[in-house]
Protein backbone atom coordinates (compact mmCIF):
# COMPACT_ATOMS: atom_id res chain seq x y z
CA UNK A 1 0.00 0.00 0.00
CA UNK A 2 2.83 2.58 0.76
CA UNK A 3 4.75 1.56 -3.01
CA UNK A 4 1.39 2.28 -4.44
CA UNK A 5 0.74 5.66 -2.26
CA UNK A 6 4.44 6.99 -3.83
CA UNK A 7 3.44 6.13 -7.28
CA UNK A 8 -0.06 8.08 -7.48
CA UNK A 9 1.49 10.72 -5.60
CA UNK A 10 4.67 10.95 -8.08
CA UNK A 11 2.28 10.61 -10.96
CA UNK A 12 0.35 13.94 -9.39
CA UNK A 13 3.60 15.24 -8.94
CA UNK A 14 4.02 15.89 -12.27
CA UNK A 15 0.77 16.45 -13.90
CA UNK A 16 -0.01 19.75 -15.00
CA UNK A 17 -3.37 21.71 -13.62
CA UNK A 18 -6.18 22.00 -16.47
CA UNK A 19 -6.98 24.97 -17.37
CA UNK A 20 -10.42 27.03 -18.09
CA UNK A 21 -10.36 27.90 -21.42
CA UNK A 22 -10.50 31.92 -22.03
CA UNK A 23 -11.51 33.66 -19.03
CA UNK A 24 -12.76 36.77 -19.23
CA UNK A 25 -9.92 39.17 -20.37
CA UNK A 26 -7.91 36.40 -22.02
CA UNK A 27 -6.75 38.33 -24.94
CA UNK A 28 -4.65 36.51 -27.90
CA UNK A 29 -1.98 38.39 -29.77
CA UNK A 30 -1.35 37.18 -33.31
CA UNK A 31 0.67 38.22 -36.37
CA UNK A 32 -1.08 39.14 -39.57
CA UNK A 33 1.53 39.07 -42.54
CA UNK A 34 0.46 41.60 -44.96
CA UNK A 35 1.86 42.31 -48.32
CA UNK A 36 4.15 46.26 -49.19
CA UNK A 37 6.49 44.77 -46.30
CA UNK A 38 4.11 45.34 -43.53
CA UNK A 39 3.90 42.74 -40.94
CA UNK A 40 0.58 43.74 -38.31
CA UNK A 41 -1.24 41.97 -35.80
CA UNK A 42 -5.24 39.69 -35.04
CA UNK A 43 -6.37 40.28 -31.69
CA UNK A 44 -8.71 37.95 -30.08
CA UNK A 45 -10.26 38.78 -26.61
CA UNK A 46 -12.78 37.03 -24.52
CA UNK A 47 -15.12 40.02 -23.24
CA UNK A 48 -18.60 38.06 -21.41
CA UNK A 49 -19.87 35.33 -20.76
CA UNK A 50 -23.00 34.35 -22.49
CA UNK A 51 -25.80 31.52 -23.15
CA UNK A 52 -26.17 29.87 -26.14
CA UNK A 53 -28.11 26.61 -26.97
CA UNK A 54 -28.47 26.08 -23.16
CA UNK A 55 -24.80 26.72 -22.93
CA UNK A 56 -22.75 28.91 -20.63
CA UNK A 57 -20.22 30.07 -23.27
CA UNK A 58 -17.56 32.48 -23.73
CA UNK A 59 -18.03 36.11 -25.88
CA UNK A 60 -15.03 37.02 -28.03
CA UNK A 61 -14.31 39.36 -30.45
CA UNK A 62 -11.46 39.23 -32.74
CA UNK A 63 -10.18 42.39 -34.79
CA UNK A 64 -8.22 42.12 -37.75
CA UNK A 65 -6.19 44.88 -38.86
CA UNK A 66 -5.17 44.46 -42.68
CA UNK A 67 -3.73 47.26 -43.90
CA UNK A 68 -4.22 49.01 -40.78
CA UNK A 69 -8.04 48.87 -41.11
CA UNK A 70 -9.55 47.21 -38.45
CA UNK A 71 -12.28 44.47 -38.56
CA UNK A 72 -14.30 42.73 -36.24
CA UNK A 73 -15.95 39.86 -35.72
CA UNK A 74 -17.79 37.69 -32.66
CA UNK A 75 -16.80 34.31 -31.75
CA UNK A 76 -18.77 32.06 -29.21
CA UNK A 77 -16.57 28.98 -27.85
CA UNK A 78 -17.31 26.67 -24.53
CA UNK A 79 -15.39 24.52 -22.43
CA UNK A 80 -16.79 21.09 -21.40
CA UNK A 81 -13.84 19.52 -18.53
CA UNK A 82 -10.82 19.27 -20.98
CA UNK A 83 -12.54 20.06 -24.45
CA UNK A 84 -13.34 23.43 -25.93
CA UNK A 85 -15.77 23.72 -29.02
CA UNK A 86 -16.93 27.02 -30.87
CA UNK A 87 -19.77 27.95 -32.39
CA UNK A 88 -20.83 27.82 -36.22
CA UNK A 89 -23.40 27.12 -38.76
CA UNK A 90 -26.14 27.16 -35.63
CA UNK A 91 -24.11 24.21 -33.76
CA UNK A 92 -20.93 23.62 -31.60
CA UNK A 93 -18.15 21.79 -32.81
CA UNK A 94 -15.18 20.30 -30.97
CA UNK A 95 -11.77 22.40 -32.02
CA UNK A 96 -9.42 21.34 -28.73
CA UNK A 97 -9.32 18.46 -26.37
CA UNK A 98 -6.60 19.30 -23.80
CA UNK A 99 -7.10 15.69 -21.84
CA UNK A 100 -6.17 14.00 -24.64
CA UNK A 101 -2.80 11.83 -24.28
CA UNK A 102 0.29 10.45 -26.57
CA UNK A 103 -1.64 8.42 -29.20
CA UNK A 104 -4.89 9.56 -29.43
CA UNK A 105 -6.70 11.18 -32.70
CA UNK A 106 -8.94 13.75 -32.33
CA UNK A 107 -12.01 14.49 -35.59
CA UNK A 108 -12.57 17.88 -36.13
CA UNK A 109 -15.97 17.37 -37.97
CA UNK A 110 -16.20 20.58 -38.77
CA UNK A 111 -12.93 20.91 -40.75
CA UNK A 112 -12.83 18.75 -44.16
CA UNK A 113 -9.04 17.72 -46.24
CA UNK A 114 -8.57 18.56 -49.94
CA UNK A 115 -10.19 14.92 -50.37
CA UNK A 116 -13.15 15.68 -48.47
CA UNK A 117 -12.23 13.90 -45.11
CA UNK A 118 -12.64 14.92 -41.50
CA UNK A 119 -9.86 16.97 -40.08
CA UNK A 120 -8.15 14.21 -37.59
CA UNK A 121 -5.65 15.79 -34.86
CA UNK A 122 -2.79 13.26 -33.80
CA UNK A 123 -1.25 13.45 -30.59
CA UNK A 124 2.36 12.92 -30.98
CA UNK A 125 3.82 13.35 -27.61
CA UNK A 126 3.00 15.39 -24.47
CA UNK A 127 4.86 17.82 -21.92
CA UNK A 128 4.79 20.38 -19.70
CA UNK A 129 5.93 23.92 -20.05
CA UNK A 130 6.13 26.66 -16.89
CA UNK A 131 4.79 30.25 -17.70
CA UNK A 132 4.83 32.55 -14.66
CA UNK A 133 5.53 29.91 -11.92
CA UNK A 134 2.40 27.58 -13.39
CA UNK A 135 2.74 24.99 -15.38
CA UNK A 136 0.65 23.81 -18.08
CA UNK A 137 0.26 20.79 -20.46
CA UNK A 138 1.55 20.65 -23.80
CA UNK A 139 0.28 18.83 -26.86
CA UNK A 140 2.63 18.51 -29.91
CA UNK A 141 0.82 17.38 -32.34
CA UNK A 142 0.38 16.47 -36.26
CA UNK A 143 -2.88 17.89 -37.87
CA UNK A 144 -3.48 18.79 -41.49
CA UNK A 145 -3.34 17.72 -44.77
CA UNK A 146 0.06 19.26 -46.19
CA UNK A 147 -2.26 21.20 -49.15
CA UNK A 148 -5.26 23.21 -48.11
CA UNK A 149 -5.23 23.19 -44.05
CA UNK A 150 -3.05 22.77 -41.41
CA UNK A 151 -3.20 22.58 -38.05
CA UNK A 152 -0.42 20.83 -36.45
CA UNK A 153 2.14 22.37 -33.82
CA UNK A 154 2.04 22.91 -30.30
CA UNK A 155 -0.88 23.14 -28.43
CA UNK A 156 -0.93 24.67 -24.66
CA UNK A 157 -4.09 23.92 -22.35
CA UNK A 158 -5.69 26.78 -21.84
CA UNK A 159 -4.07 29.06 -24.85
CA UNK A 160 -4.20 26.82 -27.85
CA UNK A 161 -2.44 26.42 -30.78
CA UNK A 162 1.04 28.72 -30.82
CA UNK A 163 0.32 29.13 -34.76
CA UNK A 164 -3.68 30.31 -34.90
CA UNK A 165 -6.51 30.55 -32.82
CA UNK A 166 -8.30 27.58 -35.53
CA UNK A 167 -6.97 25.39 -38.30
CA UNK A 168 -4.98 27.83 -41.14
CA UNK A 169 -6.23 27.33 -44.92
CA UNK A 170 -3.47 28.28 -47.77
CA UNK A 171 -2.81 31.47 -48.11
CA UNK A 172 -3.84 33.20 -44.43
CA UNK A 173 -2.25 36.05 -43.26
CA UNK A 174 -3.05 35.10 -39.31
CA UNK A 175 -0.35 33.42 -37.01
CA UNK A 176 1.80 32.57 -35.25
CA UNK A 177 0.78 33.47 -31.88
CA UNK A 178 2.92 36.53 -30.52
CA UNK A 179 2.04 36.75 -26.83
CA UNK A 180 -1.19 35.76 -24.41
CA UNK A 181 -2.49 37.01 -21.81
CA UNK A 182 -5.00 36.34 -19.14
CA UNK A 183 -6.01 37.71 -15.26
CA UNK A 184 -4.07 35.74 -12.92
CA UNK A 185 -1.82 33.92 -15.25
CA UNK A 186 0.19 37.04 -16.60
CA UNK A 187 1.46 37.47 -19.95
CA UNK A 188 3.04 34.44 -21.79
CA UNK A 189 5.47 35.82 -24.81
CA UNK A 190 5.75 32.70 -27.88
CA UNK A 191 9.22 31.45 -27.28
CA UNK A 192 8.51 29.66 -30.80
CA UNK A 193 7.90 32.54 -32.49
CA UNK A 194 10.44 32.49 -35.54
CA UNK A 195 10.21 36.39 -35.40
CA UNK A 196 9.64 38.44 -38.90
CA UNK A 197 11.25 41.29 -37.78
CA UNK A 198 8.57 41.38 -34.05
CA UNK A 199 10.68 42.55 -31.72
CA UNK A 200 9.45 40.00 -28.75
CA UNK A 201 8.13 43.18 -25.97
CA UNK A 202 6.10 44.67 -28.02
CA UNK A 203 2.68 42.35 -28.50
CA UNK A 204 0.88 44.95 -30.80
CA UNK A 205 3.74 46.16 -33.18
CA UNK A 206 3.53 47.22 -36.61
CA UNK A 207 6.33 46.26 -38.41
CA UNK A 208 6.24 48.48 -41.57
CA UNK A 209 9.38 48.00 -43.29
CA UNK A 210 10.82 49.27 -46.20
CA UNK A 211 8.77 50.05 -49.93
CA UNK A 212 9.22 47.59 -52.15
CA UNK A 213 10.23 47.17 -55.91
CA UNK A 214 8.28 44.07 -56.57
CA UNK A 215 4.69 43.72 -54.79
CA UNK A 216 4.93 40.59 -52.79
CA UNK A 217 2.27 38.68 -54.89
CA UNK A 218 4.58 38.99 -57.87
CA UNK A 219 6.88 36.56 -55.65
CA UNK A 220 6.25 32.84 -56.91
CA UNK A 221 8.34 29.63 -55.43
CA UNK A 222 8.18 26.80 -57.63
CA UNK A 223 7.61 23.94 -57.68
CA UNK A 224 5.11 23.46 -54.95
CA UNK A 225 4.86 20.48 -54.01
CA UNK A 226 8.74 20.28 -54.29
CA UNK A 227 11.09 17.56 -54.82
CA UNK A 228 14.74 18.79 -54.90
CA UNK A 229 14.87 22.23 -56.00
CA UNK A 230 13.11 25.81 -55.22
CA UNK A 231 12.97 28.46 -57.80
CA UNK A 232 12.21 32.03 -56.53
CA UNK A 233 10.29 34.12 -59.65
CA UNK A 234 10.39 37.53 -59.51
CA UNK A 235 13.45 38.08 -57.62
CA UNK A 236 15.58 41.56 -58.38
CA UNK A 237 18.60 41.06 -55.95
CA UNK A 238 20.60 38.60 -53.82
CA UNK A 239 17.89 38.08 -51.24
CA UNK A 240 18.47 35.88 -47.57
CA UNK A 241 16.16 32.58 -47.38
CA UNK A 242 15.13 31.15 -43.94
CA UNK A 243 13.35 27.71 -43.96
CA UNK A 244 11.48 26.60 -41.24
CA UNK A 245 9.06 23.86 -39.44
CA UNK A 246 5.34 23.82 -39.57
CA UNK A 247 6.24 24.09 -35.49
CA UNK A 248 8.11 27.49 -36.17
CA UNK A 249 11.83 26.18 -35.59
CA UNK A 250 14.48 27.07 -37.85
CA UNK A 251 15.74 24.42 -39.82
CA UNK A 252 18.34 26.19 -42.17
CA UNK A 253 19.21 29.95 -44.12
CA UNK A 254 21.36 31.03 -46.71
CA UNK A 255 21.33 33.61 -49.49
CA UNK A 256 19.89 33.36 -53.59
CA UNK A 257 20.64 35.01 -56.00
CA UNK A 258 17.89 36.07 -59.09
CA UNK A 259 19.67 32.86 -61.00
CA UNK A 260 19.83 30.42 -58.64
CA UNK A 261 17.65 27.55 -57.50
CA UNK A 262 17.47 26.37 -53.76
CA UNK A 263 18.49 22.63 -53.18
CA UNK A 264 16.07 20.95 -50.89
CA UNK A 265 17.68 17.57 -51.26
CA UNK A 266 18.61 17.92 -46.96
CA UNK A 267 15.19 19.08 -45.88
CA UNK A 268 12.89 15.64 -45.27
CA UNK A 269 9.65 15.60 -46.61
CA UNK A 270 6.63 17.90 -44.73
CA UNK A 271 5.05 21.37 -44.75
CA UNK A 272 8.03 24.54 -44.21
CA UNK A 273 7.50 28.32 -43.75
CA UNK A 274 9.97 30.14 -46.34
CA UNK A 275 10.63 33.53 -45.20
CA UNK A 276 12.73 35.92 -48.12
CA UNK A 277 14.26 38.92 -46.92
CA UNK A 278 16.15 40.99 -48.83
CA UNK A 279 16.68 45.82 -48.56
CA UNK A 280 13.19 45.89 -50.39
CA UNK A 281 10.96 42.71 -49.64
CA UNK A 282 9.92 40.82 -46.72
CA UNK A 283 7.98 37.61 -47.00
CA UNK A 284 6.90 34.04 -45.43
CA UNK A 285 5.64 31.45 -48.15
CA UNK A 286 4.21 28.18 -47.41
CA UNK A 287 5.98 25.00 -49.38
CA UNK A 288 5.17 21.06 -48.99
CA UNK A 289 8.66 19.04 -49.74
CA UNK A 290 7.58 15.59 -51.03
Amino acid sequence: MKKLLIIILTAISFQATSQDFAPIGAKWHYDQITILGLISYTNIECISDTLIDGKSCKKMISVSRFYGVPATSLLFMYSSNDSVFFYKGNRFHLLYDFGAVAGDTITLGYYTTYNGLPLKMVIDSLGIIEINNETRTVQYVTCGDGLIIEFGGIVIDGIGNLNYMFPSFDNAVEGPLRCYKEPGLGLFINPYHFSNGWNFEDCEQIIVGVPETKMESDIMILPNPATKFLEIINLDRPTEFTFFNIQGKFIKSGIITPSQLINLNDLSCGLYFLKLQNSKLLTTRKFIKK
